[in-house]
């Protein structure tokens, strides 16, 4: 019996990795020439995406422009427009500073720390990522002294 349990378990985190809107997942962004820019901050954009009715945020990638990251793929306009404000205001320091951070895997790190932890200055993020060339950035740098738990 507990090995059923298990298995269901299983396949319902599977099944929710694939169904999370917030999965990060490598996209063409030529994938996005048919649909609206709706806003663009620095190097993330968020669409209209008409043929799939959803709001998708991508990073295009800075050192390979025709490639990029959907971090949400989201049906309402208003849930996309906070998180996409979130994202914009937060993650232009480490795919600045650091090219580990254009991974896959520690981008979706980075995008749930954002998410889970909004109060988080750029600098609890860059501690909490462990990414060393992103404390060289000046936002991070600015934002340390403002860490009440370093002081």
């Amino acid at each position: 019996m507990q090995f059923f349990g298990r298995l269901v378990n299983t396949l319902s985190g599977v099944t929710n990795l694939f169904s999370n809107p917030f999965r990060v997942k490598e996209v063409a962004v030529a994938d996005y020439t048919s649909s609206d820019r709706v806003r663009e901050e620095g190097q993330l954009i968020l669409f209209q995406n008409t043929p799939n009715r959803s709001w998708d945020c991508v990073l295009v990638n800075p050192r390979s422009p025709q490639s990029g990251f959907r971090l949400f793929q989201l049906e309402l306009e208003a849930d996309a427009l906070v998180n996409f404000q979130q994202y914009s205001s937060q993650l232009l320091p480490f795919y600045e500073s650091s090219p580990q951070v254009l991974h896959t895997e520690v981008l979706q790190h980075l995008t749930d720390l954002i998410r889970n932890h909004p109060s988080w200055s750029v600098a609890h993020l860059a501690v909490e990522l462990g990414i060393r060339e992103c404390f060289h950035h000046s936002r991070v740098i600015s934002s340390l002294g403002r860490m009440q738990w370093l002081a």
